[in-house]
C-alpha cells in the first residue's frame, strides 16, 4: 500500500542535477527551474497524498475486500486510438469505471474524492462556479502543445499508469528522467523489470484500482487504457486472471511518425534534448515489440484478447463497439447505442492537429517499411507500393496465427447475421 521507489527516486534526481554532460537531459536553465519547482512541490503533495491513503484505512476499510472483476485492459500501439476507444466506452458510465484526470493527479484516496465531490456538492447548492473553473481549466490545457496529440481534459478518463507516479515506478516519468537505463526498462515491463519489483508494483497498482472502483460503488468493471501495458500482460494476467484484453493496432506509416512526434513533445516540454526528436531508435524498437508480444503471449489463449484495426474502429465505430459487447457480455442498452451513434456522426467530422513531418523526424516512408516488414506481413497493412521480400517472416517460422484476422472475419459475420435480423444495417 505505502510502496514508493526511493532508491529510485533519489538515483533519478541525483543524475539529473550531477550527470548530465553530454545527456538528452542535460542540465539547461529550463531544466533547473523545471526540477526546483517540480520536486518540492512533488515531495508535498505525495506527503499530503499518503496521509489520505492513511486515513483510507481507518474510515474506508472495507475497501480491501473489493474485488477487481473481469478488468478489461485496452492496450496497443501508442497512437493507435486506444484514447478514442476508451472514452466512447467511458460513456456507458452504467457499466464502466476509469480513473479521470484529476483523480489521477490529486485525489488517488478515497478520503480525497469523498471531500472533493462533497465541497462540489455544497458548491453547486450555493452557487459557486466550480464548473466554470473546470472549464477553464480545460481551456487552457486545450491551448497547450501537447493536446495537439492527445487532448487532456480535468474531467477526461486518463491512462491509469499515470496513478504508479505516486510510487515513483512508472514508464510515465521518461519525459522527466529520459534514463534509457532506469526507466525504459518500465516499457518491456514483463521481460525486463525483475521479479520481486514486479510484485511491488503490481501490489501498489491492484490497491489503487480496488480504491477508485470501491470510490465509484464497487459494482462497475474496471476500464483501464494504457499503450504501455502491451509489455504487461503477464504481470496483469497473473494478477487478475479473468481479465480481457482489447489490443488496437495501426498502420506503422502513421503510428510511428505519430509516436516519435508525441514523446519529442513530452521530452522538449521538461528537457533541453540535444536533439528535437531523441531517442527515435529506440522507439522504434519498442513499437516493434509492442505489434508482437501480445501475439506472441496470447497464441494459446485467443479469447482473452481481442485485436482491432485503427482504420475500423475510426470508420465504423458504432459495429466495432456493439461486436466488443457481445464478446465482453455486457448488454448494449440503447442510450449507449444513442451515444455511440452521436460519437460516430462527429468522428466523420474530426481532424487532428497533431503534424508530423517525416523529414523533419529524420524518418522516410522506406525506412518505416524497412524496420516493420514483419508487421506489414502479419496484419496485412497497406504497403504503399513497398513490396516485402520473398522470405519466410519470423513470425511465420514461429507459426502464428493471424488471431486479428480470424476475429474480424467473425466480426463481419455477426455484423451480418444481425443485418439480417433486424432487417436494417449494423
Amino acid at each position: 500500500m505505502f510502496y514508493f521507489d526511493f532508491p529510485a527516486f533519489f538515483r533519478y534526481n541525483f543524475r539529473a542535477f550531477f550527470k548530465t554532460k553530454g545527456q538528452q537531459h542535460q542540465l539547461s536553465l529550463k531544466r533547473f527551474l523545471f526540477l526546483v519547482l517540480w520536486l518540492p512541490l512533488f515531495i508535498i503533495v505525495e506527503l499530503v497524498n499518503r496521509v489520505f491513503l492513511l486515513l483510507d484505512e481507518v474510515f474506508f476499510p472495507r475497501y480491501r475486500k473489493q474485488t477487481i472483476e473481469k478488468p478489461i485492459f485496452i492496450i496497443g500501439n501508442p497512437r493507435s486510438g486506444t484514447t478514442f476507444l476508451e472514452r466512447l466506452m467511458f460513456k456507458d458510465k452504467e457499466s464502466f469505471t476509469a480513473f479521470t484526470v484529476w483523480e489521477l493527479v490529486l485525489a488517488p484516496s478515497i478520503t480525497q474524492r469523498k471531500i472533493i465531490w462533497g465541497l462540489g456538492k455544497i458548491g453547486s447548492w450555493i452557487g459557486l462556479p466550480f464548473k466554470t473553473v473546470v472549464q477553464s481549466i480545460n481551456k487552457r490545457f486545450k491551448k497547450g502543445k501537447v493536446n495537439k496529440a492527445h487532448p487532456i481534459r480535468v474531467d477526461a478518463v486518463e491512462e491509469d499508469e499515470h496513478i504508479m507516479i505516486h510510487a515513483f515506478s512508472s514508464e510515465t516519468l521518461f519525459n522527466l528522467y529520459p534514463y534509457t537505463d532506469d526507466v525504459l526498462p518500465y516499457f518491456y515491463f514483463d521481460r525486463d523489470i525483475p521479479e520481486k519489483k514486479q510484485r511491488q508494483v503490481m501490489a501498489f497498482y491492484k490497491n489503487m484500482l480496488q480504491r477508485h472502483v470501491y470510490a465509484h460503488g464497487g459494482n462497475r468493471t474496471l476500464l483501464s487504457k494504457n499503450p504501455s501495458y502491451s509489455s504487461r500482460i503477464a504481470a496483469l494476467s497473473q494478477e487478475f486472471p479473468d481479465a480481457r484484453f482489447i489490443k488496437l493496432v495501426r498502420n506503422p506509416f502513421e503510428a510511428v511518425p505519430s509516436m516519435i512526434s508525441t514523446m519529442s513533445i513530452g521530452l522538449n516540454i521538461f528537457c533541453d534534448p540535444l536533439e528535437q526528436y531523441a531517442f527515435k531508435d529506440e522507439f522504434i524498437e519498442l513499437m516493434k515489440y509492442y505489434y508482437f508480444y501480445p501475439v506472441e503471449f496470447f497464441k494459446d489463449q485467443p479469447d482473452k484478447c481481442t485485436f482491432l484495426r485503427y482504420d475500423d474502429l475510426v470508420s465504423q465505430p458504432d459495429s466495432i463497439i456493439e461486436d466488443l459487447y457481445y464478446w465482453l457480455e455486457i448488454p448494449y442498452s440503447e442510450d449507449f447505442r444513442a451515444k455511440v451513434a452521436e460519437e460516430t456522426h462527429a468522428e466523420h467530422f474530426y481532424k487532428s492537429k497533431h503534424s508530423y513531418p517525416l523529414e523533419e523526424i529524420g524518418l522516410s516512408r522506406e525506412k518505416i517499411f524497412n524496420e516493420f516488414e514483419e508487421v506489414f506481413s502479419y496484419y496485412e497493412f497497406d504497403q504503399q507500393d513497398f513490396e516485402l521480400p520473398e522470405r519466410e517472416m519470423n513470425w511465420q517460422s514461429k507459426k502464428w496465427s493471424k488471431v486479428w484476422k480470424k476475429q474480424r472475419a467473425r466480426r463481419l459475420q455477426g455484423q451480418s447475421l444481425r443485418t439480417l435480423e433486424n432487417g436494417t444495417p449494423v
